[in-house]
């Protein structure tokens, strides 16, 4: 059972969406990550505040991390982490961001029924200043099916949004979400999963409020090249986001918006912990309103070391 959820853990991890990690029986409590590289990006955004510069640039990126693990058996978990990222763009320093963030994981397994419970903390910097806090808490369950093919998690989470300027605070906001995720395990480290989230997010300004639709299916594909067990990772996400109010903001008409995006990923190791990653995402952002119809294509390789 402990092989299988650090696969399952592991996947869910590199799908985005942030369940907490639970390390095989066995392993050292620490672990280390940092990777570097470049990044060049077609149309520079902020999703935050529906800012679009429709202006493309390249960055230095960097992100790392540290997690510890206090608990880790068959019966419980507890672990902590702190994980840290920069962008610096080489002429639009207004979109340099740089991001805190600081997570608790626990865990309670019963009778094969993981009881897990998460509080991340990110502060966020953009352009140099102080932009925003997000307090996250998320209780979650995780179910191993007869057979050990296929892995559910339910969870909700509940976020508190906090923007840093005056003139950002009608968008602070609490958004609560739900979700439902599967994980179909193909043998060989091969998976599949598939997930639905479903979220309210109400803001002190009653037009930036919306309930949004998120469905998205990935897949994770380990694969030998000369010698070398390459992973291929590829994801479909749409999201839709229906806005609460008709307001003048939004040109006279209830704001409403949908977004396809496209993910690839290889990663090739190359020795003693250190790897190659290239990424490309794409997105096509459709709404009735104007600041946030688009078409944004990101291109990032990064070197990346891992203990």
């Amino acid at each position: 059972m402990i092989h299988y959820r650090k696969i399952l853990i592991a996947t869910i991890i590199l799908s985005g969406s942030n369940f907490p990690v639970y390390a095989q029986q066995g392993e050292l409590p620490l672990s280390l990550s940092v990777n570097a590289g470049i990044e060049s990006d077609s149309n520079l955004t902020v999703d935050a505040i529906d800012n679009t510069s429709n202006v493309g640039d390249e960055a230095f990126v960097l992100d790392a991390s540290v997690g510890y693990e206090f608990i880790d058996d068959d019966k419980y978990g507890l672990s902590a982490g702190y994980n840290f990222y920069l962008n610096n763009h080489q002429d639009l320093d207004a979109f340099d961001m740089t991001i805190h963030g600081f997570n608790l994981d626990s865990r309670h397994t019963i009778n094969s029924v993981d009881l897990g419970l998460t509080y991340i903390y990110n502060t966020i910097r953009l352009g140099g200043d102080s932009f925003m806090d997000i307090n996250t808490f998320r209780p979650n369950i995780g179910y191993l099916t007869a057979g050990n093919k296929i892995y559910l998690i339910g969870a909700f989470e509940f976020q508190k949004q906090k923007f840093k300027q005056v003139n950002l605070m009608g968008r602070n906001a609490t958004q609560k979400s739900g979700y439902l995720k599967a994980i179909y395990l193909m043998g060989d480290e091969r998976t599949l999963t598939a997930g639905y989230t479903y979220s309210d997010h109400n803001t002190s300004q009653r037009e930036y409020g919306y309930t949004g639709h998120t469905f998205d299916i990935s897949t994770k594909l380990p694969m030998h090249v000369m010698n070398r067990e390459t992973t291929i990772r590829a994801g479909y996400r749409i999201q839709s986001r229906g806005y609460n109010d008709e307001s003048l903001l939004y040109d006279t008409e209830v704001r409403s918006d949908k977004r396809h995006t496209l993910s690839t990923s290889w990663q090739v190791p190359i020795k003693s912990g250190f790897s190659v990653k290239a990424e490309f995402e794409h997105l096509n952002s459709i709404s009735t309103f104007a600041p946030v119809d688009y078409v944004e294509n990101i291109w990032t390789l990064t070197v990346g070391w891992e203990y």
